[in-house]
């Protein structure tokens, strides 16, 4: 029995251990494009929720789902980063990466129940910014949101990255969809806006889980207890920097939530994300970078990806800087111009955060997840320190300032430490260069080829 039960688990994990042919440009190429058409999308959310909440009722919104985020951030540690990187060194099945993933998710939710409610009960100013019920709807978005995310980082590590696309594209547009029925039709506000993004990520975990039971055996499975605490010992140790990552991301709202107006955290909330929205361009690069690094297979695609990363980005934020004024002017209500000057100040810890993005991928590739946890606790720090010195002067774009200067710091501490553990030059890794446009295109030309070919054979 023992002897027929190891040969299972070894066909499980042969199967599980199947990677698609294709070269690390072709998947860089894959998320580019996909994450890319994300961010278009995106950018549509925004402007559906800058209609129909205004100002006010998405600083309600955004408060609402901070607070959701960080709950699962805090308490599910491993979810998605510890089930990732033991599925690509191939030590576990999908199906034990789905258990352990679902099994963290859904503990992590149960406790937060009794930290939460005191809070959102209390008198402490954040939990003034929205409606009580509004925070208790909140609450279900913490396990659909950790192990919709856990399933994500799972298809990165199995390299399935036209599959992520589709079901990631499915996701935004079923927000999309729910935002202009629950929204705009039944007029449910804030609290419609809550359950579209549960729809969403609800639509998401239903795909990914049909794909691998489709194609990766997906079954009932226990993970096994040795598997499970190697989870969750490098979910801990990446931890610190997914929580402050997190925190990192939406401290100035938090900050916000404590000092300033629902009207002020609906502006800075929506600049933030019409800004940061471009490094999904660098996390495109990153996701099909990653089990590449894992892999060793190459310091060119990593200095490739830095360079395609930060000029990719740089570009767009160029062409949307010029623009921003009149297009705020044109497909957004009059209350939200003033949030023109706040996209220029976040430009560059924009560009700053892109650029982290792949080197943090390096460090996470390279079981040096510390490293990460300590750049990002530094901008963590800047951005806290900062924001709270500069609002009484500078008012609203203080939080503005605060992600730059937090950006900066982070993306300086990586740099630094990158060039010292890889003893590379610097001029090779960040000097653009021509050859890098030519061979994106080639290999954009190249996939698409292969598409062809692949459905003239179907």
């Amino acid at each position: 029995m023992k002897g027929s039960a190891e040969l299972q688990s070894r066909k499980l994990m042969t199967n599980a251990a199947k990677l698609p042919v294709t070269t690390g440009r072709e998947d860089v190429s894959v998320m580019f494009v996909t994450l890319s058409s994300m961010a278009a999308l995106s950018l549509l959310i925004q402007v559906l929720l800058a209609y129909t909440l205004l100002p006010e009722g998405r600083g309600a919104y955004m408060v609402c789902i901070v607070f959701a985020a960080l709950l699962g951030s805090i308490l599910t540690p491993g979810a998605a980063y510890g089930t990732q990187y033991y599925i690509m060194t191939r030590d576990i099945n999908a199906s034990q990466g789905v258990a352990s993933a679902l099994i963290i998710s859904l503990v992590g939710s149960v406790v937060a129940l009794p930290l939460a409610l005191p809070l959102i009960h209390s008198d402490i100013a954040f939990f003034q910014k929205a409606e009580t019920h509004t925070f208790l709807l909140a609450l279900v978005l913490v396990p659909l949101m950790a192990f919709s995310f856990a399933l994500d980082q799972q298809f990165v590590a199995h390299r399935r990255f036209r599959q992520l696309g589709i079901f990631s594209l499915l996701r935004i547009l079923t927000n999309v969809l729910s935002i202009l029925i629950i929204v705009w039709h039944l007029e449910l506000g804030v609290d419609g806006a809550v359950m579209a993004l549960g729809v969403s990520h609800s639509v998401m975990i239903v795909a990914c889980l049909l794909y691998l039971r489709r194609n990766y055996g997906l079954t009932l499975q226990m993970p096994q207890s040795l598997n499970f605490i190697r989870i969750l010992v490098y979910g801990l140790k990446y931890h610190t920097a997914r929580i402050i990552t997190v925190l990192e991301a939406h401290i100035g709202i938090v900050v916000l939530g404590l000092i300033s107006t629902q009207a002020e955290i609906g502006l800075f909330s929506l600049a933030s994300a019409l800004m940061l929205g471009f490094i999904l361009i660098s996390n495109a690069i990153g996701t099909a970078l990653l089990p590449r690094i894992v892999g060793l297979d190459g310091f060119t695609l990593i200095a490739f990806c830095i360079r395609l990363a930060y000029t990719a980005t740089a570009g767009c934020i160029i062409v949307f800087l010029a623009l921003s004024a009149p297009l705020i002017d044109t497909f957004l209500p009059e209350a939200f111009l003033p949030i023109v000057p706040l996209l220029w100040i976040i430009a560059p810890g924009t560009l700053a955060g892109a650029i982290s993005g792949i080197l943090m991928t390096y460090f996470k590739g390279s079981d040096l997840p510390q490293i990460c946890s300590a750049a990002v606790f530094l901008g963590l720090c800047v951005n806290l320190c900062s924001l709270p010195l500069l609002y009484p002067t500078l008012g609203i774009a203080a939080a503005a300032w605060a992600v730059t200067l937090g950006m900066l710091a982070r993306c300086l501490l990586l740099a630094i430490v990158f060039h010292r553990e890889t003893r590379a030059e610097w001029l090779p890794i960040w000097m653009p260069r021509t050859s890098d446009a030519s061979m994106l295109w080639a290999e954009c030309r190249s996939m698409l080829s292969r598409g062809n070919d692949r459905r003239s054979h179907a």
